[in-house]
């Protein structure tokens, strides 16, 4: 072993010796240096695509259970009003007793307030009659629309509240959600059919649709009426630039052979509004050649007022939304929702208590917390 040096040692020992510099070696330091040092763009390319997966999984880290599909009419359904509505045959069942009513020589309103209900909804309706629907007068007047359930559920109780209050129109169809659309062609027909016999002093000059969870104010939209110079009108919260649904989980989804168009003409929240009884006539007429889809409000004030050529118009005083329980503001609009009943006493009474009351006008942008934004019209035709 004489002359001989260990190799690993002893290389580094004659290195420093001989004064040449040591020959680099693979310690521990090299292999804890950071990727990042060597490989910058790499290393942000890495941590981007990892955000990027984080980011895209993040709603479906919180997704909660989905409900069941929604219902909408089958593409194997007809959608044809005329069979649904039956224009050229009368469907009315039930009929308000003092108004439009050629045996009654009472004189029809200026304005007609009907408000769509459902079959079973009779608190709803009793808390609208002892609340806001006894404003009514000669000049206005309030009446209810349903339509039938299975076997005649609850027939001989809704024969009883005509009876009681003579504010019910009943007409032959099938009361339900997916059939408010359905709800509301009848109302245009019943309007156009025993109300508008085309002598302007005996027809009602105007209609507010509305629902019998919404709050009107009845002196309020009166006062809308009396000013109004638009023989056309159709007025309410304007919805603009809506885009259809294609979740089949969700309550508003709508399927591409109801309706294929990227977006929803503009169109009036079904909850409350006034039509023009020139309007009325229009839709009904433009509703027995357009196939029917279950979304009320886009179908009625949108895709037939579309077609008619009538410009649905906003006005602050409607909404549909909840509106926060205040006398002033209440005083102030015409239309609020999602008002319980026992609800509409309380506000009805609160009301007349400070009738007397100055309130300070309230600035336009508080009147309503939301607005239908910049909405885009299609080019008038012909």
């Amino acid at each position: 072993m004489e002359g001989k040096i260990p190799y690993a040692r002893g290389a580094i020992y004659q290195s420093v010796r001989n004064g040449s510099p040591r020959p680099r070696t693979n310690s521990a330091s090299d292999f804890l240096e950071s990727p990042g040092k060597k490989y910058p763009r790499l290393c942000i390319l890495f941590m981007a695509l990892t955000l990027f997966c984080f980011i895209s999984w993040l709603p479906y880290l919180t997704e909660k259970p989905k409900g069941p599909i929604a219902f909408v009419w089958p593409s194997n359904q007809s959608r044809n009003a005329r069979q649904l509505v039956q224009p050229d045959k009368v469907t009315t069942i039930l009929s308000p007793t003092r108004i439009c009513n050629s045996n009654s020589s009472q004189i029809n309103p200026y304005l007609l307030v009907i408000i769509c209900s459902a079959v079973e909804n009779f608190e709803a309706r009793d808390a609208v009659r002892n609340s806001w629907a006894q404003d009514q007068n000669k000049n206005i007047r309030v009446v209810f629309l349903v339509g039938q359930l299975v076997n005649g559920t609850h027939q001989d109780q809704l024969v009883e509240e005509s009876d009681n209050h003579g504010d019910l129109i009943q007409e032959e169809f099938m009361d339900s959600y997916a059939n408010l659309t359905v709800k509301s062609i009848m109302l245009l027909k019943w309007f156009t059919q025993v109300c508008d016999n085309g002598i302007k002093s005996q027809t009602p000059q105007y209609v507010l649709k509305t629902d019998d969870d919404m709050y009107i104010n009845l002196e309020k939209l009166y006062d809308i009426v009396k000013t109004n110079k638009k023989p056309n009108l159709l007025m309410g919260s304007l919805i603009c630039n809506a885009i259809p649904i294609k979740d089949p989980y969700n309550k508003w989804y709508v399927p591409n052979y109801m309706f294929s168009e990227r977006r929803y003409p503009n169109y009036l929240s079904g909850t409350a509004y006034l039509m023009h009884r020139n309007t009325i006539s229009k839709l009904y007429k433009a509703s027995l050649d357009t196939p029917i889809f279950h979304l009320e409000d886009i179908y009625i004030t949108g895709v037939l007022s579309r077609k008619i050529q009538i410009k649905p118009i906003d006005n602050i005083g409607f909404s549909y939304v909840r509106r926060k329980l205040n006398s002033c503001l209440f005083r102030q609009t015409v239309t609020t929702h999602h008002v319980k009943h026992a609800e509409m006493r309380a506000i009805y009474n609160k009301l007349k208590s400070t009738k007397n009351v100055k309130c300070a006008p309230i600035r336009t942008r508080l009147l309503r917390e939301y607005g239908p934004g910049k909405c885009k019209w299609p080019k008038a035709t012909g």
